[in-house]
């Protein structure tokens, strides 16, 4: 039998993705890319970076139907045909899961990267040094914008999802597009209850902790709220739900009973409904100024109740909207959340089915420093595929 008529495992289907993507660019490619983005940025009037970023919004990352499955990722997992300080990146693996998907039922999920504006993001190859240095960046200022073009895209990517979303991670870290742009905008919108996990909670996460808590932090709606990593107080966060989400796990495990622990998560779930809260009603005063401002048109009475209305959703408990009939009280036992996950013994992991055999836990990434923070590439996928295409429509 060929290599070619082999049956390939997921893991091995997507190892074969990552090595095709990270083929190198034909030569001079790189070169014509930048140039066509600095000649469609000068047409515009825009900077490099404003064009980028301008342009990535406006790509169509759009469902093709209503409550289709759209796969999100983060980082990757460790793979025995890769070198040590190399994973393979949860992108592909969220591809072949699409396609796995869509041959049982056709047009039934989606990911990122494989919408049409994900493609033609991905042809910018904006992480690819021929092109960044060719635009006049270094190596922290090309990160940065292609960090910065990506993030705008998945916002849209998570803010068009209404049917479930299937995480491609494990522990979520506060400084990723997963955590700080993706979540947000799914819990807003497709709700909680709707996202799920493919991979559980590394063992060292939940290790000290009673089977309740266990239970509850590996629920996905909690999951979708929380973090592990403390903010460095020497150098304060720029993220905004990086304080709010944080669990600080040794305290956790330093509280007397399920019940106080089980508070404790519910609290730090609360604060980030808070911030959650703050933001939309940030984005509804924005998009009405922004309709004001096109109307040509300000109306006192109207501006005075928008101010009067404008921090009322912020100054409401939203416990009640995360987790309807939860009383968060430390000294009384919570009651059970309407999407809490399912018994233990019952609860069935879904990685050993699809991947069998593989222990896929997130790697363990390291903090950015203060000064990196922002251009770290969470999103950032493997030298990209050899095109002839910048998708820039011209």
């Amino acid at each position: 039998m060929s290599e070619a008529t082999l049956v390939q495992t997921p893991v091995q289907r997507a190892l074969a993705l990552q090595t095709a993507h990270g083929a190198a660019l034909e030569e001079g490619e790189g070169e014509r890319i930048a140039y066509e983005i600095i000649d469609a940025a000068a047409a515009a009037g825009k900077t490099v970076e404003e064009y980028v970023v301008e342009y990535a919004k406006g790509l169509d990352v759009s469902a093709p139907r209503e409550g289709m499955k759209s796969a999100f990722w983060s980082y990757g997992i460790p793979h025995p045909d890769l070198p040590v300080d190399k994973v393979l990146s949860s992108q592909f693996l969220a591809a072949v899961w699409t396609d796995m998907e869509n041959d049982n039922e056709p047009d039934s999920a989606r990911y990122l990267e494989g919408t049409p504006g994900g493609q033609v993001l991905d042809r910018l190859h904006l992480w690819n040094p021929d092109v960044y240095k060719v635009l006049g960046l270094n190596e922290q200022q090309g990160n940065a914008l292609a960090r910065q073009a990506w993030s705008a895209v998945s916002e849209n990517y998570a803010k068009a999802t209404d049917g479930e979303a299937i995480v491609f991670g494990g522990e979520l870290v506060p400084w990723s597009v997963a955590y700080e742009t993706e979540m947000p905008q799914l819990r807003r919108g497709t709700g909680p209850e709707n996202i799920h996990f493919m991979y559980d909670l590394p063992e060292e996460l939940l290790k000290g902790l009673p089977p309740e808590s266990r239970q509850l932090l590996s629920d996905g709606s909690v999951r979708s709220h929380v973090h592990f990593k403390a903010p460095d107080p020497d150098n304060p966060p720029t993220q905004k739900y990086w304080e709010a989400g944080y669990l600080d796990l040794e305290h956790l495990r330093s509280l007397p009973t399920p019940e106080a622990q089980r508070a404790a998560i519910l609290e730090a779930c609360e604060r980030v409904a808070l911030v959650d809260a703050q933001q939309a009603e940030a984005d509804r005063q924005a998009e009405a100024d922004a309709d004001l401002s096109t109307e040509q048109e300000v109306s006192g009475p109207a501006v005075e109740e928008q101010q009067r209305t404008q921090t009322a959703t912020a100054s409401v408990s939203t416990h009640g909207v995360f987790l309807p009939g939860v009383t968060v009280n430390a000294s009384v036992e919570p009651r059970q959340p309407q999407h809490a996950a399912k018994d233990a013994a019952t609860a069935v992991s879904t990685h050993g089915v699809y991947l069998p055999g593989v222990k896929v836990e997130a790697k363990n990434v390291v903090a950015p420093s203060a000064g990196n923070a922002a251009t770290t590439p969470a999103q950032a996928p493997p030298t990209p595929e050899k095109s002839t295409d910048a998708g820039l429509g011209m």
